[in-house]
């Protein structure tokens, strides 16, 4: 990877410690020489061109905005975590001076995490979409009743199910709203999407992995006044759907190119951020 002498700077304004660490961040970069362009993630704003890199500051919230933004333009992102768990973080606030120079000097890896595709069709016509996710892509009523929603893999009828929702994660999301829905911890090398429902009527329904190569297609049923039900990626970027519209879901064409430091262990964050081996 190149010297980084340009930066996409994504921050979260709403925390003032965040905030604040931000500022101090964006001056680190600048006093050596970088170029940044920042867009705060709560303001409205027209994205900037190109960077030879971007720089999220906040929680995954704020990685997962700046991932779905650049998805298109191959610009490698660097996280760091200044807020909650921060799964998709390659640096903690306290590691940031020290590892600086490294990533400046273009010496952190470049590790590729597939993102997920979503669109809603009505009638045959597109209404919505295609739109990137790097976590999930999800269906729940926009009230606290259960709904039919049927599911297909490629050509193959899945199952027709009942509850309150859906999830289908991307890896990288699989230790998301997935893993609090009971789901499965995959491996974000893997080309695969978790199909997860949410608090099924039947209790056999369970979690299931099937490859990312195929496209999931989802159809609620019944939805009508006074049900309504939301898509939702990343729990960031919602559309209503009417009844009968098809959601689709499909590999996005581009991964992300996430920045780790040199030596990054997934399972040691795994270790660290959800506590094992811990009394």
């Amino acid at each position: 990877m190149k010297k980084i002498k340009s930066v996409l700077f994504f921050y979260n304004s709403k925390s003032r410690k965040t905030a604040e660490f931000a500022s101090r961040a964006a001056k680190a970069l600048s006093a050596r020489g970088v170029r940044i362009l920042s867009v705060c993630v709560n303001e409205p704003c027209p994205l900037p061109p190109s960077a030879d890199a971007a720089v999220s500051v906040g929680g995954d919230g704020t990685a997962l905005f700046a991932a779905r933004h650049i998805a298109d333009k191959g610009v490698p992102l660097l996280a760091i975590n200044a807020g909650g768990l921060g799964f998709l973080s390659g640096l903690e606030p306290r590691d940031f001076r020290s590892g600086l120079e490294t990533f400046l000097a273009g010496r952190f890896e470049v590790k590729k995490r597939s993102l997920l595709s979503a669109e809603v069709r009505r009638g045959g016509r597109r209404v919505f979409g295609p739109q990137p996710a790097l976590n999930d892509c999800v269906l729940r009523a926009s009230e606290a009743r259960a709904f039919t929603l049927s599911v297909s893999c490629g050509r193959e009828f899945v199952s027709e199910y009942f509850g309150d929702g859906m999830i289908i994660s991307t890896p990288t999301g699989s230790t998301a709203y997935s893993l609090a829905a009971m789901g499965p911890i995959a491996h974000p090398s893997l080309d695969v999407f978790i199909i997860n429902p949410i608090c099924p009527h039947t209790l056999t329904h369970r979690p299931i992995v099937v490859p990312a190569a195929k496209q999931v297609t989802l159809r609620a049923g019944g939805v009508r006044a006074p049900l309504s039900v939301d898509l939702c990626l990343d729990g960031q970027e919602s559309f209503h759907l009417d009844e009968g519209d098809a959601v689709i879901v499909s590999r996005h064409r581009r991964p992300l190119k996430l920045l780790l430091p040199p030596g990054f262990s997934w399972f040691e964050v795994l270790r660290r951020k959800l506590s094992w081996g811990e009394r």
